[in-house]
């Protein structure tokens, strides 16, 4: 029997929490109920990288089919990898795209699970069934992108094989491929064709088609069916005839019906041309290029010539396959979308060095340079302009942002054209005798390639006289003036900082009318004697009259001393009156508290 605990409630506590709290609570619970809602939503929708988990995203039905036998073109460049890291061992695929080199998965070479490079790949050409139709051959070198080894990226999971053997004039090779992300070839038919664990425990190649979905900048989407082993599989299309490889199978969105592998960019285009280049030749060079200019940007959208400060960057990548040291970017503002040493040069930075398939910011900051005429520019760089290093290719050390242009403000603006006085007659340079505190409103300024921020004025004396009083308002109220010349100048600012010359909108004089600086005269005094001695006082014993002044002074000022004491006594008692009654109301409360 189960015994459930009562408890009793003793005494009910209520407790009305004031409204604004309650609200807070609410939204707190609700902000919980997102939070733990979108956290819900992020893991059901999450991707999963193949470099380390296995691929899995079959896409509506299983469209994949069997290739049996696997001698014929392109089926036989198609390889299966088997790959062993200590005592570890598993397979993926790669294709053959010239005598003795296979492109495959970042992480088909380099495993960050595993402990970083392979110690052995084994590469068998159309694998059927584990019969090898044209032998197999081993890997003797393994190159892959720095950003891969670093950090993992799935922007740049990709690898080169150097073979032991020139296996590709047997099977023959894909050719490879790149163009703008927003081509339609990305949307298009496509092939795949690799070693899928799902079917037949990976024994057996596999091909499908279908339809892309997009392309970025180092990512292509599509809805092929891909599972683990086919990590490394080419993503072809044809192209006059031919395969050509537009991009490596490596990711799947779980949950999604969406797939993507790694797009062969134009910079990761060039980097495997090279590669193959430095093994036919045994030579081994730099080769300096831009990465995708989405990764580039400058500060300001316009800017003035000489006064504005301005910061320009960019990322810089070594194609080739061997450090590269102090490299000068060179920043140009041109205006076209062909780049040169001739162009108007902005600055220059420099990279002290880059080893083989790193990359590296370059930054270039300061004040834009004077000289640069008004305009609209686009801003590029130049790597090594001088051609200082020796590279691979020079043709791909340039680049810019074409998706915008700076405008470059090189000219003063306009100052103002009409000038008005707002209280009387607008008489420039003319006497005026009535108005001695005039102000003025002007207009007409403006500016061809910006706005006008403002204006600094000068009032007063000197004709040419100068301040740096600014206002961003086109009137001036100055103060009362006396007779003279006043003069009322400007020089218009626009919001980059280009300043006009001064100049004089107004010339004011003043002169009040002669009738009113003369003052009346004075009233003449009286020379004539008093007619009868009588009227002086002093002289007259008889006449008490001064007397009788004298006590009505004194009347008087005894009535200001009894006035002054009557109001020291009322203050006095309202001052006692206030002090008696807080001497109460200190003693009724002192007795009712002593009471309780």
């Amino acid at each position: 029997m189960i015994v459930k605990k009562k408890y009793r409630i003793k005494e009910k506590i209520n407790i009305r929490l004031p409204k604004s709290i309650i609200l807070i609570l609410l939204v707190m619970i609700n902000l919980l109920v997102l939070s733990s809602c979108s956290s819900k939503i992020v893991e059901n929708n999450k991707y999963h990288h193949s470099g380390e988990p296995l691929l899995n995203n079959v896409i509506g039905s299983d469209d994949r089919e069997r290739v049996t036998p696997t001698t014929s073109y392109p089926w036989s460049t198609i390889v299966k990898l088997y790959i062993t890291w200590g005592s570890y061992t598993t397979f993926a695929t790669g294709a053959v795209i010239d005598k003795n080199h296979v492109l495959t998965a970042g992480y088909c070479v380099y495993s960050h699970t595993y402990g970083g490079w392979a110690d052995s790949i084994k590469v068998v050409p159309g694998d059927d069934n584990g019969i090898e139709p044209f032998g197999h051959a081993w890997s003797i070198e393994m190159r892959c992108y720095d950003d891969w080894i670093v950090h993992a990226s799935p922007n740049h999971d990709f690898a080169v094989l150097t073979l032991d053997r020139d296996i590709g004039l047997q099977t023959g090779w894909m050719g490879l491929y790149t163009t703008l992300p927003s081509s339609s070839t990305y949307t298009g038919i496509l092939n795949t064709a690799g070693y899928p664990h799902d079917l037949d425990n990976g024994n057996n190649l596999y091909w499908c088609s279908d339809y892309g979905i997009s392309a970025n900048e180092y990512n292509h989407f599509y809805i092929l069916d891909t599972t683990g082993g086919q990590s490394g599989s080419p993503i072809w299309f044809y192209y006059n005839n031919g395969p050509y490889i537009l991009s490596i199978v490596t990711s799947s969105f779980i949950g999604l019906d969406l797939n993507y592998g790694t797009r062969l960019n134009r910079n990761k285009y060039d980097c495997i041309n090279n590669w193959l280049l430095a093994d036919s030749t045994l030579t081994d060079k730099a080769d300096l290029a831009s990465e995708s200019n989405h990764l580039a940007g400058y500060s300001s959208t316009t800017v003035g010539a000489g006064l504005t400060d301005f910061e320009v960057w960019c990322k810089i990548r070594n194609l080739g396959t061997t450090s590269a040291s102090s490299i000068i970017v060179s920043y140009y503002a041109s205006t076209d979308a062909s780049f040169s040493k001739y162009d108007y040069l902005i600055g220059s930075d420099v990279i002290s060095s880059l080893a083989p398939t790193s990359a590296s910011e370059s930054r270039w900051s300061g004040t834009f340079p004077e000289g640069i005429p008004s305009g609209k520019y686009y801003i590029g760089w130049i790597i090594d302009v001088d051609n200082y290093i020796e590279e691979f290719n020079d043709d791909n050390n340039y680049n810019f942002i074409w998706s915008s242009k700076l405008s470059v403000d090189a000219t003063p603006p306009i100052n103002p054209t009409t000038c008005i006085q707002l209280n009387g007659t607008t008489e420039n340079n003319v006497w005026q005798d009535s108005i001695y505190n005039p102000s003025f409103s002007w207009s007409g300024a403006s500016d061809l390639h910006t706005n006008v921020e403002g204006y600094y004025y000068y009032w007063g004396e000197n004709p040419n006289g100068i301040s740096n009083s600014f206002t961003t308002s086109p009137s001036y109220d100055p103060p009362a003036v006396n007779n003279g010349t006043y003069y009322m100048r400007v020089s218009t600012k626009d919001s980059v900082g280009n300043i006009a010359a001064w100049t004089t909108l107004y010339i004011f004089k003043f002169e009040k009318k002669i009738e009113d600086e003369i003052e009346p005269p004075d009233e003449p005094p009286n020379d004539d004697p008093p007619d009868n001695p009588e009227d002086d006082p002093e002289d007259n014993p008889n006449d008490d009259s001064g007397d009788e002044t004298d006590d009505s002074g004194d009347e008087t000022d005894d009535n200001i001393k009894t006035i002054v004491e009557s109001n020291i006594i009322t203050e006095f008692i309202i001052i006692a009156g206030i002090l008696c009654l807080l001497l109460f109301l200190f003693l009724k409360v002192y007795l009712k508290e002593s009471r309780q």
